[in-house]
């Protein structure tokens, strides 16, 4: 006789297993996949990235207040977006078990913390020209 966690817990892998996401690109991929973790790292290295841009920039006294209206705006869609993906990436570093459930749930958000990030480095351009 199979017990109710474990059941839910045989739920949850066949679920999983078969769980997709799709990138900003339109390209399909497996939660499971080699390409979908290559995915998520991608992804958590360039809003790392556009997120230091975005700190340097805000620093600068001589941005006008309109820009740094819209870098203030920009960064917190970003945190907000990537909330998630850093969540996992911290507990990682840490050695703690955020549990499969949780980490799929934050990987899922990838292609929105991807949109965030993109849509940063956009701001980002804009007040530089």
């Amino acid at each position: 006789m199979i017990r109710k966690p474990a059941m839910a817990l045989a739920s949850f892998v066949l679920a999983t297993a078969c769980a997709s996401v799709t990138t900003r690109e339109g390209e399909r991929l497996r939660i499971t996949s080699p390409e979908f973790r290559a995915y998520v790292e991608a992804v958590f290295r360039e809003q790392n990235r556009v997120a230091t841009e975005l700190a340097f920039a805000l620093e600068s006294e001589s941005l006008a207040a309109p820009d740094r209206t819209s870098l203030e705006a920009a960064e917190q869609d970003l945190l907000v977006a990537c909330e998630g993906l850093n969540e996992v990436a911290i507990g990682r570093r840490e050695g703690a078990d955020l549990g499969p459930l949780r980490e799929a749930s934050a990987a899922r958000r990838a292609p929105q913390c991807e949109s965030a990030a993109r849509a940063a480095a956009g701001v980002l351009e804009s007040i530089r020209e």
